[in-house]
């Protein structure tokens, strides 16, 4: 147990004796502890004025990049959660204008989706979508007058002047409020040309919101339709900053006379932590303020610093920690570029006097001094006191590890009083007794790898970097191409024909450059057969990697089987008689064949599936056949030679007959249904000719009957004489 096994990195070490190391000078722990503790303090002492001196510059400089450090990170974080959720809102908008439940265009439905949006997220201004058609406009804002959130949409039916109602609580209108004086055109916006410009997500630059007249920035994601090809609109969310934010930023603590402001690479003022007007101008002539220009004169300073120091703010990359002298007084100064992955890049500039941090340094300098001197006698009796209780346990914990290094059972270390000896004692005495139970563990877990290797199906070879084999398990799991040569100590070209040899060498280069597991397929011929083989190599070592070869001939002949059969498969549906289809059950055809097509009168198959959208009113001339197929087909199952009449392309009408069923899943929910039609308008015009002729012969027929009865009846004796007696008959006296 005591042994250190041969691979281990302290193999080496046990060769040597670390007692002669330091023999001749040697040193108890004891003397060492009072030697370094006594040595601390009168170190301490003897710098507690130069300490001093320097505590004040060096405290300052801490401080201030340590607040600093914190107030652009907490800045940031702010900055990063106000401006997540706009791109989460455009993407849920962009869907569902797609998908049609956002009337942008005619503005009559979906406010109240965006009205949750806006109560789920109140730090938002607006959220919109804007039409490509003709810049038709929905969306719902933020009053700027008493926070209620209002619908605007404009379109052709108010001539794009935008209409505002108000909203019940559930987001769906109520009255109208007023009309905009201006007709609007949501494509000459900045936000409708950012995200077109991207094809992507974006933010546009600081603008005059056109609703609230403040600065705005917004996040914009272009719609496009399924085959994403045509552009349907823009959906945007506005964030609008100079409130919200700057109470944030007064919120924080930045010492007396500190400030805090954020700026795009422009210079422009976006926020800041005083009052300062963020806006000069009016109306159409309203634009930011440069930070150059603020009427503060810490934000002024900074700006202007940070312009010359870097000549210009576009060149400024990363965070900074910077100082500068304002009226002979020294400014620290901390920039940090604020970045997402949509295109916002502004910078997070904190600017805080180094007076502002003087005057509790100088106070915790002279407390700092007074302690010191109080606490050097203290620590001289308490060295004394401590090397003594700290070494007993660790010289037990030495006496131990001898015996445990010797091979001999350790002995258990007493506890102590001393919490973090006690905790070393426990944790000793703890390694010590799952030393035994840990070796049988990893013994087992040996044991356990060497059984699931084996039972892997696959050959598995460890190799060098070069190629050579340093171990192969289970070598008659495939055909080998030269079992003689695949032998461990080979090469690879040894074992392989040269191609396939080159190949793996490439899979071997390729996994250790790169770290990645390498895939391909090799093809071997053995005996004049041909195998299938699919090979992994993935490192394993800096220089060595792991190659895992599998038999995969039944899949590959399993595959081309499948093409084939694939193939004839296709073969008889595109060259069928008949025609196959599949349908929805929304009522449109999901495929058809050529046959079909023709059946109906289109072109081509896919001619037939844009055309038709509605089996049921465009197909079924009589509706109580397709009530009837919907009956047969919930009831069976399926409808076998079902017989009704379609319409087809031209309008022309046709009788059909049809075998089909319902195809469900496991859960029993329909999928849709499949099918045979067959075109039997020429056997119905056969059979109603027959029918007709038939019934025209059976009337002739029963003509023909009567004729020959009544000749039968007149030609008999007993009417000869019936006719003969009534012929003697003198009627004037039978009546008489």
């Amino acid at each position: 147990m005591g042994s250190v096994p041969p691979e281990s990195p302290l193999a080496g070490w046990s060769k040597y004796d670390l007692s002669k190391l330091w023999r001749g000078r040697q040193i108890s722990l004891r003397r060492l502890l009072l030697i370094t503790f006594v040595g601390q303090i009168l170190g301490i002492v003897s710098l507690i004025g130069y300490l001093s001196w320097r505590n004040g510059q060096k405290t300052a400089n801490n401080l201030g990049g340590q607040i600093r450090q914190e107030l652009t990170y907490r800045i940031e974080q702010e900055l990063r959660r106000y401006f997540e959720t706009p791109h989460e809102i455009n993407r849920l908008n962009v869907a569902a204008f797609a998908r049609g439940e956002l009337d942008v265009i005619g503005g009559t439905f979906g406010e109240a989706q965006l009205y949750q949006q806006m109560k789920i997220a109140p730090n938002l201004a607006f959220v919109y979508c804007g039409s490509a058609n003709s810049g038709e406009f929905f969306g719902v804002l933020r009053s700027p007058a008493d926070g209620s959130l209002q619908l605007s949409y404009g379109n052709r039916s108010n001539d794009f002047f935008r209409d505002y109602y108000s909203l019940d609580v559930s987001g769906k209108r109520t009255f109208p409020l007023r009309r905009a004086d201006k007709t609007f055109d949501a494509r000459v916006r900045p936000w409708y040309y950012a995200a077109v410009s991207a094809e992507g997500p974006a933010w546009t630059p600081v603008y005059i919101a056109f609703t609230t007249g403040l600065p705005n920035i917004t996040a914009s994601l272009p719609v496009y339709d399924r085959s994403g090809s045509r552009l349907l609109g823009v959906c945007a969310t506005d964030v609008v900053l100079p409130e919200e934010f700057r109470n944030f930023l007064r919120g924080l603590q930045i010492g007396e006379n500190g400030q805090a402001f954020v700026i795009d690479r422009k210079g422009q003022l976006i926020s800041n932590s005083t009052d300062e007007p963020l806006m000069v101008g009016e109306a159409e002539n309203a634009r930011s303020v440069l930070a150059v220009e603020s009427q503060d004169p810490l934000v002024r300073s900074a700006a202007q610093y940070l312009v010359k120091q870097f000549g210009g703010l576009e060149q400024l990359e990363g965070k900074q920690q910077l100082q500068f002298a304002l009226d002979g007084k020294l400014q620290f100064l901390e920039v940090v570029p604020f970045q997402d992955d949509f295109g916002l890049d502004w910078l997070i500039v904190v600017v805080v006097p180094e007076a502002d941090f003087l005057g509790q340094v100088d106070a915790n300098t002279r407390t700092t001094a007074a302690l010191s001197i109080a606490a050097v006698s203290a620590a001289i009796l308490l060295a004394i006191l401590a090397s003594r209780w700290i070494t007993r346990p660790i010289m037990a914990v030495a006496a131990s590890s001898e015996l445990m290094a010797e091979g001999s059972p350790p002995q258990p270390v007493k506890l102590t009083a001393i919490t973090e000896m006690q905790a070393m004692a426990t944790a000793f005495n703890t390694m010590t007794a799952r030393l035994h139970s840990t070796l049988s563990a990893l013994r087992q877990s040996e044991d356990q790898n060497q059984a699931l290797m084996a039972a892997i199906p696959d050959l598995l070879i460890r190799a060098r970097r070069d190629g050579t084999y340093i171990e192969i398990m289970g070598k008659d799991r495939l055909q080998v191409h030269d079992p003689a040569s695949f032998i461990a100590g080979t090469n690879v070209f040894a074992s392989l024909p040269a191609p396939a040899a080159e190949q793996r060498m490439e899979a071997i280069r390729a996994a250790l450059a790169t770290g990645t597991l390498q895939l391909y397929e090799q093809q071997i011929t053995i005996d004049d057969q041909t195998f299938y083989e699919e090979v992994r190599v993935m490192p394993f070592t800096e220089d060595q990697v792991l190659i895992m070869v599998r038999d995969i001939t039944d899949r590959k002949r399993a595959e081309v089987g499948l093409r084939i059969a694939e193939e004839n498969y296709r073969s008889i549906y595109e060259n069928a008689l008949e025609g196959i289809f599949q349908s929805g059950a929304d009522g449109r055809f999901i495929s058809v064949n050529p046959a079909m097509a023709e059946i109906y009168g289109y072109g081509s198959p896919e001619e037939l599936m844009e055309s038709i959208q509605n089996i049921r009113s465009q197909v079924y001339v009589d509706p109580k056949d397709e009530k009837t197929f919907t009956t047969e087909q919930k009831e069976h199952g399926e409808v076998i030679g079902f017989e009704y009449r379609v319409y087809r392309r031209d309008g022309s009408i046709i009788w059909v007959r049809e075998n089909s069923r319902a195809v469900v899943d496991d859960n029993g929910v329909l999928l849709y249904y499949e099918g045979i039609l067959q075109d039997i308008t020429e056997r119905k015009r056969i059979e109603n000719d027959l029918r007709r002729q038939l019934e025209e012969l059976r009337i002739e027929i029963d003509h023909q009957k009567l004729e020959q009865d009544v000749a039968s009846i007149t030609q008999s004796g007993y009417f000869q004489e019936i006719r003969a007696a009534i012929a003697e008959v003198d009627l004037d006296e039978f009546w008489k």
